[in-house]
């Protein structure tokens, strides 16, 4: 059968796949407009600049300042300018308790008035606890005496002053005719005297660190009171013993810096009669520079006039008083007058205006 075009299958044309038409771009908000940071001006960035450097410098400098002041400046060092009052509590005691030759000490000392001391340029007292051993070796001290004695400093420590505290014994023998300075060696030795005393320092030493005292010292003159070499071993025991309770400035009293003490005191006192004349004061001035020279934190010195200078018009009296002074100038941490009611008034009213003349200057 010839073919017959009805039966021949018609092939169509492969249709190209519908791609949808791409959605349109999301609208997009345009960013707010922003104010352009202005550029800093180059002068006011070198004024910022040198500001800081400036800043810098100046603390620098400051700084700088301060530590060459606290290692390589030395520092000015108080002077300590006042008297000796080891009988300030003796007004006291009964009029019994002492020997006839003795009750001048009943006399109040000229600076024990505040007032006075604070007018004449002092600025440290110094003064006396005072006990009495008797024949057994017992020490007794009237309860008044304490209780002034403490409220003395704390009066004087309200008004500026500084307070150097002294321990002293007195023997009262039975007869009342023996030297009451000097301790018998049998009571030394033969009863409990020096622990008892030793107990009694101790317990001012306590008194003393409760009161913020600024000197101690556990006895004036040992060495008159116990003999030289006693006084020697006694003083390096003792120190030990009032260190422990102790933290202010622990001085031997009455006492030039000895080998036997350097180890044990870095304060000592030494008691000084006034010069006579140049030739005095100048052996004064080496003897000073001398000790000086020594591995020592303080030297103090007390100054008295001496029994020598009975019937001495005043006027040359404070001529000494003063080349005392001017020796010690420059040469001690610290000078102190004695300041007792004279029996002999060997420096009468003029002794008032002679410590304030002095004490009032530059020292």
């Amino acid at each position: 059968m010839e073919g017959d075009a009805s039966q021949v299958p018609v092939t169509q044309a492969p249709q190209p796949p519908v791609v949808p038409p791409p959605s349109p771009p999301a609208p997009q908000t345009p960013p707010e407009p922003t104010e352009p940071t202005p550029p800093t001006k180059p002068k006011e960035g070198l004024k910022i600049k040198i500001l800081i450097i400036l800043v810098i410098l100046i603390v620098l400098g400051v700084g700088g300042f301060f530590i060459y002041k606290s290692f390589f400046v030395p520092k000015e060092e108080e002077v300590y300018k006042g008297v000796w009052m080891p009988f300030l509590g003796a007004s006291l005691l009964p009029d019994y308790y002492l020997p006839e030759r003795m009750k001048f000490l009943l006399k109040e000392p000229v600076f024990s008035d505040l007032d006075k001391a604070e007018e004449a340029g002092i600025n440290t007292l110094a003064f006396g606890v005072g006990y009495w051993a008797n024949e057994q070796g017992d020490i007794s001290m009237l309860p008044e005496v304490k209780e002034f004695v403490i409220s003395y400093i704390d009066e004087a420590h309200a008004r500026g002053f500084k307070i150097w505290l002294v321990l002293g014994i007195a023997y009262l023998s039975a007869s009342g005719e023996d030297d009451p300075r000097v301790i018998p060696d049998e009571i030394i030795e033969n009863t409990d005297f020096m622990e008892t005393f030793d107990s009694a320092i101790v317990e001012w030493a306590k008194i003393a660190q409760e009161h913020n005292v600024e000197f101690f010292s556990p006895l004036s003159e040992a060495y008159v009171n116990l003999g030289r070499e006693k006084s020697k071993r006694w003083l390096v025991e003792i120190e030990s013993k009032i260190d422990a309770v102790y933290s202010g400035k622990i001085c031997a009293k009455g006492e030039w810096p000895i080998p036997e003490l350097l180890s044990s005191y870095s304060c000592f006192s030494a008691d000084i009669k006034i010069p006579k004349n140049e030739e005095e004061k100048n052996r004064l001035i080496n003897h000073l520079e001398q000790e000086n020279e020594k591995d020592i934190e303080m030297i103090m010195m007390e100054v008295y006039e001496g029994h020598d200078w009975q019937g001495t018009p005043p006027e040359e009296m404070k001529r000494g008083f003063v080349m005392a002074l001017e020796a010690a100038r420059g040469r001690v941490s610290g000078i102190f007058i004695l300041d007792i009611t004279r029996p002999i008034q060997l420096f009468p009213e003029s002794f008032e205006k002679t410590i304030k003349e002095f004490y009032t200057q530059e020292f």
